[in-house]
């Protein structure tokens, strides 16, 4: 039973949490992708980048990036309360049905800032309710880290998606990802956040070690679904470089369908 969810003309409203506290598995590159395959299906979708570090952001707005030095994720963070208003002018266009409340340079030190304030785990919450009948789905792009904004994030989430890679060490972080759930599970600050599944990133045939990793995940984790495996390609480098998708960047690509499998798969276990 899906508490969290709100229906919406037979749909569900979903927010989504890409997380993984080891960096370098591919989380900015799976939420873009994404997001921009539920556009595709027809859904409005808002990313919000919660990473300092604000990949995400740069490489959808580029240099124009600075012009939001008062108007990102970083600035409502830092507010005690938050108006409806005040999160739209926020938010960019980035396309008909694709939506994004950038990070910032300085959003690194919001997270301090926010250390000693009131109710500091629910401030995420509060943002996205103030817009959330606007979309369909909502994902939250991660720094690699286990910090207040990934509470932040977790706390205003339905589910989490983990990406992996072909590494022991991004197995082995896994763990760490499945016990911070728990945690907030326990701790009822979100007690209905559920783990959607694994995305296994950066895939490739031309070695042995990927198909042992992937088969250690399984076995390690059962009860945990594979949402998606997504293969290594250099077009989704050059076209996250430019900005694009890769569906605007090389249709078909075989990153292309995986990603568009890997939409679908979300969009039927929120169905359920």
């Amino acid at each position: 039973m899906l508490l969290n969810n709100k229906i919406i003309n037979g749909e569900i409203m979903t927010i989504i949490s890409v997380a993984n506290q080891k960096g370098g598995v591919g989380k900015t590159t799976i939420t873009l992708n994404l997001a921009h395959a539920l556009c595709e299906k027809g859904y409005d979708v808002l990313v919000i980048d919660l990473d300092s570090q604000f990949n995400l952001s740069f490489g959808i707005l580029g240099m124009d990036l600075l012009d939001y030095a008062d108007k990102n994720i970083g600035v409502l963070l830092s507010k005690n309360s938050v108006k409806k208003d005040e999160v739209m002018e926020s938010t960019v266009k980035v396309n008909a049905k694709l939506d994004l409340i950038p990070s910032h340079l300085q959003l690194s030190a919001v997270e301090k800032i926010l250390v000693n304030a009131y109710a500091r785990e629910m401030k995420l919450k509060n943002i996205i309710d103030a817009v959330k009948y606007n979309y369909d789905y909502i994902l939250i792009d991660n720094a690699p880290s286990l910090g207040l904004f990934l509470i932040n994030s977790l706390v205003a989430s339905d589910y989490i998606l983990i990406p992996c890679e072909p590494s022991y060490f991004s197995i082995a972080g896994v763990q760490l990802m499945l016990d911070t759930v728990e945690e907030i599970n326990e701790s009822n600050l979100n007690p209905n956040l559920k783990v959607m599944g694994f995305i296994f990133n950066k895939y490739t045939k031309q070695s042995k070690i990927p198909q042992e990793r992937l088969e250690q995940l399984q076995e390690l984790y059962d009860n945990i679904p594979v949402m998606g495996i997504i293969p290594r390609a250099v077009a989704v480098e050059k076209a996250e470089h430019d900005g694009k998708s890769i569906f605007e960047y090389d249709e078909n690509n075989p990153a292309s369908a995986a990603f568009k499998e890997l939409a679908e798969k979300v969009i039927k276990n929120v169905r359920k």
